[in-house]
């Protein structure tokens, strides 16, 4: 087995065959020579799968230990890098951010409420964890709905906006959506079944949005949160989707 030796809050793997072993498996760190220092999160997988023992002097460090040393963003992203190990998708850390197979991984726990103003990029995927250390994923997907509204012309809808307003001079059909627990139902074309559920808001708690594309997914439509940005005084659409691992 793979021996590492704790310093700080570092793992530190000091045979060259063990270093060169792990970095072919894909597990990134801090290169010190020709050995590999790696960060708490992926040493605490690779200690929970069994692939590597670690030590300070001549006694063994435990899970434990290692996780009570770890703060809360860390233990919820040791959570979800630990699914995501296990599911194959080849999680990564660097500079403290969580990616999996190049694309971004938020990490909210049960209770937090998430900020989609600060989503970046047209995709990303959304770790849901709790204390228990379960995990769901979500695939996060910036979209367009409706047709583009020239900026500042006869079809641009008035300020401050109204996303009822909006979503009708896009010309999108549009109908409540209380039955499923949302703001709105929204058709295509002339389907007389609504293709997405809707909801605004910039800031939902991380219960509801697990709640809601349930409830979506159940009755085969796609929940879109509708989250308002002030810098550019109009609506990103974000497409949420439960992801089946």
């Amino acid at each position: 087995m793979i021996h590492g030796r704790l310093m700080g809050k570092r793992i530190l793997i000091e045979d060259v065959a063990d270093a060169s072993t792990l970095r072919n498996k894909g597990f990134v760190g801090k290169n010190i020579g020709q050995k590999l220092s790696l960060d708490l999160v992926t040493s605490l997988d690779l200690i929970k799968r069994k692939k590597i023992e670690v030590s300070k002097g001549t006694r063994s460090i435990s899970t434990e230990l290692i996780e009570a040393s770890l703060s809360i963003e860390e233990k919820k992203t040791a959570i979800a890098f630990h699914f995501l190990k296990m599911k194959g998708k080849k999680p990564v850390i660097r500079d403290r951010m969580l990616t999996s197979v190049g694309t971004r991984v938020l990490v909210f726990q049960n209770g937090e409420h998430i900020d989609f103003t600060s989503i970046k990029g047209k995709s990303s995927l959304l770790a849901v964890v709790d204390e228990e250390g379960n995990c769901l994923l979500y695939s996060i997907r910036k979209i367009t709905i409706g047709r583009k509204l020239r900026r500042n012309g006869k079809n641009s809808p008035s300020k401050p906006y109204n996303l009822r307003e909006l979503l009708d001079k896009k010309g999108v059909r549009v109908a409540s959506g209380l039955k499923f627990g949302s703001e709105f139902r929204l058709y295509d074309g002339n389907s007389s079944h609504a293709k997405y559920l809707m909801m605004k808001g910039n800031g939902p708690l991380v219960m509801d949005l697990v709640a809601r594309v349930r409830i979506a997914q159940s009755v085969r439509k796609t929940f879109v949160q509708a989250a308002y940005d002030e810098k550019r005084k109009g609506f990103n659409f974000f497409e949420i989707a439960w992801l089946r691992l």
